[in-house]
């Protein structure tokens, strides 16, 4: 488990490094002070029962959602390639947003995205 959140900070921490290119600098400061919103909220997302504590269990339903969400994020990329030459066009990606925003309200849910790729994925 400790190598699992070992891998989130450095992700994290990835990601700072890049707004510190965007910025020029950071300080330690901004560093730490930003990196701990993100861990806090993802804690928060492992921590289902607001216990203050994560378990193996939690966290095993984490990683399941994390999966589920990656290999449902590669699916629909196939499906946005509509001419199936491996690159996504921001046209592409505006059709399949599209399709996938049932409700109309210009944000797209994983459940629309979940619903969709159940109904339109060629391995039906």
């Amino acid at each position: 488990m400790f190598k699992k959140i070992l891998l989130s900070i450095l992700v994290i921490f990835a990601s700072s490094i890049s707004y510190a290119e965007e910025e020029k600098s950071i300080t330690k400061k901004e560093f730490l002070d930003s990196n701990v919103k993100k861990l806090e909220q993802q804690f928060d997302q492992i921590d289902v029962n607001k216990d203050q504590r994560i378990t193996a269990a939690e966290e095993k339903i984490y990683l399941q959602k994390i999966q589920e969400g990656r290999m449902l994020r590669a699916g629909l990329a196939k499906l946005a390639d509509a001419n199936k030459d491996g690159k996504i066009t921001p046209e592409e990606e505006k059709t399949l947003l599209t399709k996938i925003d049932i409700n109309k309200d210009g944000s797209v849910t994983f459940k629309e995205q979940k619903d969709y790729y159940q109904k339109n994925s060629p391995e039906k």
